[in-house]
């Protein structure tokens, strides 16, 4: 009796899929098109409910790069439900173009899927993606298979440093270079960070903002107490940027200062031309 009534459900036009009803942390962090399309669903052809395989379509929606974890289940008569988490973004990875890095290393496409402000970038010096490890034992990027070498442990740890430093405070991190942290040579190795810092004057009832880019080289093994140097130092490159405003009527954009901090006790600056 069981088989004829699972039979006759089954034959059953009214279990056909008519909606996806989608839940996660985030509200519609995908659209329900992209489900749809990943577990091969179609208005035109519409799937039956009961047809559809659970298990297999947990597998097709964790074959996406964006889905870090997902579960359905079915909602008779006629909807699917799919709990599911994106992964969050929490750096650019510019070896690449368009791809986003999360915290456990996985790689995922950003646009048009994400859309995050000021997240900085990180570049490791990755070969092309899926390529072979190289000398310095860095893989290409691939997707479902996270990065994992020491090159993206330092860009992370430089990362969460500079996230929890007070100091931090209207300086945006723009870019984060360690492709030579781990070079043969001692002089070589180094930090690159890019950041831009805003200032804002106000005269005859106008507000004028100006940016200030600057780029800091780092000793990898020093760089905390460098990067402490660079605080003291930011104080008085300040007070200079204000007076280098004084005759501005225009807000603008200056050239880059590269500050080098690997010599102790020293501070080598230069404005890239």
């Amino acid at each position: 009796m069981w088989k004829n009534l699972k039979q006759k459900r089954l034959s059953d036009e009214a279990y056909k899929i008519a909606a996806i009803v989608q839940t996660g942390p985030e509200k519609e962090a995908l659209k329900t098109a992209y489900l749809a399309e990943l577990l091969s669903l179609s208005i035109d052809q519409p799937t039956h409910l009961y047809r559809v395989d659970l298990k297999r379509a947990v597998q097709k929606l964790l074959s996406s790069p964006l889905i870090a974890d997902a579960r359905v289940k079915r909602m008779p008569p006629n909807t699917l439900y799919i709990d599911y988490e994106v992964r969050r973004p929490v750096a650019w990875l510019s070896d690449y173009k368009n791809i986003g890095i999360d915290q456990a290393g996985f790689l995922f496409p950003m646009t048009p899927f994400f859309s995050p402000k000021n997240l900085p970038e990180i570049y490791l010096g990755l070969p092309a993606f899926g390529a072979p490890e190289d000398s310095f034992g860095r893989k290409g990027g691939a997707w479902l298979s996270p990065i994992k070498n020491r090159y993206l442990n330092l860009a992370f740890e430089v990362l969460q440093y500079l996230e929890g430093s007070s100091w931090k405070e209207g300086l945006q991190i723009k870019r984060i270079d360690v492709s030579n942290a781990f070079a043969p040579s001692l002089g070589q190795r180094e930090i690159v960070l890019f950041t831009e810092e805003e200032i804002t004057v106000r005269r005859n009832e106008k507000e004028i903002a100006c940016i200030f880019p600057k780029i800091l080289r780092l000793a990898p093994k020093e760089y905390h107490q460098q990067l402490a140097n660079f605080i003291a130092l930011r104080r008085s490159m300040v007070e200079d940027y204000r007076r280098q405003m004084a005759s501005l009527q225009l807000s603008c954009r200056f050239a880059p200062r590269i500050i080098d901090l690997r010599i102790p006790q020293l501070a080598f600056i230069e404005n890239d031309s």
